[in-house]
């Protein structure tokens, strides 16, 4: 494992994490972008209610639409959430708040549309870094570094200056990132009661996961005598546990995990075999090309409906989205454990985390409420508001337990608190201090009938742990050929995992040296020189 204690300049590192969890307005808003000569609010209260003087502005507000609202309830831009936002921000401060839906699985594509129409929000978000560099590079994002220092100093104690930094961009605060409570990006999940079944343990080696998946797949029938899925949830992001079990580490170097594409990294074709060896022999999802990164709901479907035996999923997600519940609903006998069992030779348990920042938030230079978004988002940053925008309203959703908001297993709250995430939008994770981690990792397992499980999908997502080196200059070249990059990165996925084992490497290669000859090979030489600079 090539995990370097380097300590770079702002905005670069390179971090390899052992295994232990990481934790880890009121006045006169005239909409203006200029922000006045000195602030309007006491940074550290709650907006005032004084009647308001003047007519109200309105503050159009992103909101993603995940296509998962639960029977019965409201829906998204009218609930309890937007209705909280709006009597405790809104109101006292003399704006009407508006969300404007944008599909989470079209978002930047959307985004494009209305940036470059003069259409967009007023505040705006994305989690891809090249759109945010373009829009930087185009002019159309308004500074927030002077609104940032007069409105936004409990937002500043939240998310802290190594996550403000990320929303630097040539040294102007153009984005403000959400902040990451709990940095594992993924946890591989599987059924312990389909093991008892077979007679396994759970598998702790590469060899020994690829055994269980045969086993499942010749002594598991599913319902009423389907097939089973041994193995699925496949997509780029998903398979990096697998993934990086076969890299060879030692002969990666910071700047070539930073610089160079996974594609052309060693070890990475021989992950792409295994894949495309379980593909040919029925162990992962048939159905994954048609499917990938367009049905977030099939994984989830599938894993209820008892034909899905293990999937790589977002740590923690089965049981913040609610699934993991109606897998034991749908069966009383069902089990589903995080499992860790993709290893080097070494021993190693190699996964992806998350850099400290989640989204980046910004607004467009069209918009004339910057110093209103910023008030919103500094609102959002006292307890006493993003506590009830992830938890719901105590004694009905949530209780307090040893200063933890513990979520109450009811109708209510799964109705009210599926997508909480994106109304707490500087949040990735729940957060209970912005001082104790402890506390933080408490209130992400608080629910008593999972801790345990969520408590294990932490550690397993978090040992070997790698952050990928990040350098804030922008890269014109990502920039350029980000999104046709992209479509070539699914494409190539899908096109390597498929083929016959007797093609793979023709395939592998022909589709790689495509990749870069369409711009991949730019963007590597344009971030290699930009790693060698910040040095």
């Amino acid at each position: 494992m090539n995990a370097k204690s380097k300590k770079w300049s702002a905005g670069l590192m390179a971090v390899a994490v052992s295994t232990s969890i990481l934790a880890g307005c009121s006045g006169n808003n005239t909409g203006g972008n200029e922000p006045s000569g000195k602030p309007t609010t006491n940074p550290t209260s709650n907006p005032a209610t004084e009647a308001p003087k003047s007519d109200p502005i309105t503050l159009r507000i992103e909101l993603f639409d995940r296509n998962n609202t639960p029977a019965g309830a409201p829906p998204i831009t009218d609930n309890f959430m937007t209705n909280y936002i709006q009597e405790n921000f809104g109101d006292p401060n003399n704006i009407k708040v508006e969300f404007v839906t944008v599909p989470r699985t079209q978002e930047v594509e959307k985004l494009n549309v209305l940036m470059a129409a003069n259409q967009a929000p007023d505040l705006v978000y994305t989690y891809d870094t090249p759109t945010v560099q373009k829009y930087v590079k185009d002019g159309g994002l308004t500074d927030l570094g002077p609104y940032l220092e007069q409105f936004g100093q409990n937002l500043k104690t939240v998310l802290g200056e190594t996550v403000l930094n990320y929303g630097k961009f040539e040294g102007v605060q153009y984005a403000i990132p959400a902040r990451r409570v709990l940095l594992p990006e993924s946890t591989t999940i599987m059924r312990q009661d389909w093991l008892d079944e077979v007679g396994l343990p759970i598998p702790t080696t590469t060899d020994e996961f690829y055994n269980t998946l045969k086993a499942f797949k010749e002594k598991k029938p599913g319902k009423s005598g389907d097939k089973v899925i041994p193995y699925s949830n496949i997509d780029p992001f998903h398979s990096k546990p697998l993934q990086y079990s076969f890299w060879e580490w030692d002969k990666i170097s910071d700047a070539d995990l930073y610089a160079t594409p996974d594609w052309l990294l060693p070890g990475n074709k021989e992950a792409f075999r295994f894949m495309n060896k379980l593909y040919n022999e029925g162990l992962i999802d048939p159905d994954f090309p048609l499917t990938m990164n367009k049905d977030f709901q099939k994984f989830q479907k599938d894993l209820i409906n008892g034909v899905v035996g293990s999937g790589t999923a977002n740590t923690n997600e089965p049981v913040y989205q609610g699934y993991l519940a109606e897998v034991s609903k749908a069966d009383a006998n069902a089990k589903v454990v995080p499992i860790n069992p993709f290893t080097t030779p070494d021993g190693k348990t190699p996964k992806a985390l998350y850099s400290p920042n989640g989204m980046y938030i910004f607004v467009p230079k069209t918009s004339k409420n910057a110093e209103a978004v910023v008030k919103y988002l500094d609102w959002m940053a006292m307890p006493e508001n993003f506590i009830p925008l992830q938890n719901g309203t105590e004694g009905k959703t949530y209780e307090m337990v040893d200063g933890v908001p513990q979520v109450l297993d009811n109708e209510e709250a799964k109705q009210t608190l599926y997508n909480y995430t994106d109304y707490a939008i500087i949040l990735n994770g729940k957060l209970a201090s912005s001082t104790d981690e402890k506390l933080n990792l408490a209130v992400n397992a608080s629910d008593p009938n999972y801790k345990d499980f969520t408590v294990a999908s932490f550690e397993m997502g978090t040992k070997d742990g790698v952050i990928k080196p990040s350098v804030t200059t922008p890269i014109q070249a990502e920039i350029k050929y980000a999104t046709t990059l992209k479509e070539k990165t699914d494409e190539i996925f899908v096109k390597v995992i498929t083929a016959k084992p007797a093609d793979f490497d023709k395939v592998y290669d022909n589709e790689v040296n495509d990749y870069m000859k369409i711009g991949g090979q730019e963007v590597m030489d344009e971030k290699r020189q930009a790693f060698e600079a910040m040095k």
